[in-house]
């Protein structure tokens, strides 16, 4: 493997480990309230396989697959150079573009919340109307 093959690998591999670890941090700020979920730890999962396989794809465009120490040592770079020196800023971006979602999907979750709203309320009458035949 050549000079420049090398440099692209190292540097694609910094970069994708930045990348990375701010997806991983939105991830994780969009889905706060589910810390204990299961369904947060299945998307992380799902967001670790797609990165893993779109990591894997750079580099079979770059150098055709070939994965080097070097080239992991260089994400493990890019992810601590965004943890100490980036993480701070970035989280001011992260808040922007989740106050945006909100906006976005605000009437979404509205409609969901009335439909919820409808549901309880059939519940309730349902369980009453049981409760008032069985109970004569």
């Amino acid at each position: 493997m050549d000079l420049i093959k090398q440099l692209q690998g190292i540097s694609y591999s910094l970069v994708f480990g930045f990348l990375f670890t701010f997806v991983y941090s939105l991830i994780n700020r969009v889905f706060y309230k589910y810390h204990k979920s299961i369904f947060r730890y299945f998307i992380q999962i799902i967001v670790g396989i797609v990165f893993g396989y779109c990591y894997y794809l750079g580099l079979l465009v770059i150098n055709n697959g070939v994965i080097r120490g070097y080239f992991i040592i260089s994400l493990l770079v890019g992810y601590v150079l965004y943890l100490n020196y980036y993480s701070y800023y970035m989280f001011f971006v992260i808040e922007a573009i989740v106050k945006m979602l909100k906006y976005i999907l605000s009437p979404i979750i509205f409609i969901f919340r009335k439909i919820n709203g409808i549901i309880r309320r059939m519940k309730k009458v349902i369980r009453w109307l049981i409760k008032e035949k069985f109970s004569n």
